[in-house]
C-alpha cells in the first residue's frame, strides 16, 4: 500500500476494530462505512481533559493518537479523532478528503472560526459527510452530501443549503432544529489541523482550554457535560439538564463516558473543579 498524508499503512486496524467493537469484514462499502461510524461514536467519547489538566501539548501524531484512544482507552476532540479515523479509511481503502466547519450551535455565531473537522468520503458516484466527532448533538451515521439530505430514524438530521452556498447540518430536536454547524467542502489538509489544534489548546477564546467539554453519542441516550453541568439527550425528547456535585463530576468521565484516567489525573481534575 502506497503511504498517503492519511498515514493508513500506519494505523493499527485490528486493534482500533476492537477499541470501538466492530466486528464485521471491512471493505471500502457503504456498509462498512455506516458501521463504522456507529461504533465509533458509541464507543469513544469527545473530550479535552489534556486541556484542562494543563498538559502543554495535543499531539496530532498517530502513533500518539493511537497509545491514547486506542491503547489507553481515552477519547479525544475533534481533530485528534479525525486523524485517527481518516487513517484508518484509509487503510481500509475509501477515498475521501477533508474540510472544516463553523460551529453555530451553543454559540448562535455562523461566523466564528471554522473549528469543526469531518470528512467527505467519495462513494460510488455518490459524496457522504463522515462525522465522528461532533459529539451529543453529531449524527450517528453518515449523511449524503445532497441537497436536502435527510437521515430519518430516532436521531434525524438534515442538511439545508443557504443562499451563499454554504450547507448547514441541523439535528431535528423536538423542539426545533439545531443549526450544528456551517460548511463547504473545501479541503483541508493534516498540516490544517496543527493549526486548528493549537487555537483549541492555546487561544484565550477557545471554548475548549477552560472547563471539561465531554460528550459522547450513544444509541438510547446522549451525553452532554460542560464543566459541571450534565445535559441528557434521549430520541424525541426535549434535551434535559441538572448541575453535578463535584464527586458526580469527577467520576462521569469513566462512568458516563467510558474515559479510562489514571490516578493522577483524578487529582488533577479534582483541583480544576474547586471554584475560585
Amino acid at each position: 500500500m502506497t503511504e498517503s498524508m492519511w498515514q493508513g499503512t500506519d494505523v493499527d486496524l485490528d486493534a482500533y476494530l476492537s477499541r470501538v467493537g466492530h466486528r464485521p469484514e471491512v471493505a471500502p462499502d457503504l456498509a462498512t462505512l455506516r458501521g463504522l461510524h456507529a461504533a465509533h461514536v458509541d464507543a469513544i467519547a469527545f473530550e479535552n481533559l489534556d486541556a484542562v489538566l494543563g498538559r502543554p501539548t495535543v499531539s496530532l501524531d498517530l502513533a500518539d493518537v493511537q497509545e491514547k484512544i486506542v491503547r489507553h482507552g481515552r477519547g479525544g476532540w475533534c481533530l485528534e479523532q479525525v486523524v485517527l479515523v481518516a487513517a484508518v479509511l484509509d487503510r481500509i481503502g475509501f477515498t475521501f478528503t477533508a474540510f472544516a466547519g463553523r460551529t453555530r450551535i451553543r454559540t448562535g455565531n455562523k461566523f466564528g472560526p471554522a473549528l469543526h473537522v469531518a470528512l467527505c468520503v467519495e462513494l460510488d458516484g455518490e459524496r457522504w459527510l463522515f462525522d465522528v466527532s461532533f459529539g451529543a448533538y453529531g449524527p450517528h451515521a453518515p449523511i449524503r452530501l445532497a441537497e436536502n439530505a435527510r437521515l430519518e430514524g430516532d436521531w434525524p438530521f438534515d442538511l439545508v443549503t443557504e443562499p451563499n452556498g454554504e450547507q448547514v447540518l441541523r439535528f431535528l430536536r423536538p423542539e426545533g432544529p439545531a443549526e450544528l454547524y456551517g460548511f463547504t467542502t473545501d479541503v483541508r489538509y493534516p498540516s490544517d489541523f496543527e493549526i486548528l489544534n493549537h487555537f483549541c489548546l492555546t487561544h484565550p477564546r477557545s471554548p475548549f482550554n477552560r472547563q471539561m467539554v465531554l460528550q459522547r453519542t450513544q444509541a438510547e441516550v446522549r451525553h452532554l457535560l460542560v464543566g459541571t453541568t450534565l445535559t441528557e439527550i434521549r430520541p424525541g425528547e426535549p434535551a434535559t439538564s441538572r448541575e453535578l456535585d463535584k464527586d458526580e463530576a469527577l467520576s462521569a468521565p469513566e462512568e458516563i463516558f467510558g474515559i479510562t484516567l489514571e490516578p493522577g489525573d483524578f487529582q488533577a481534575l479534582w483541583k480544576t473543579l474547586d471554584g475560585p
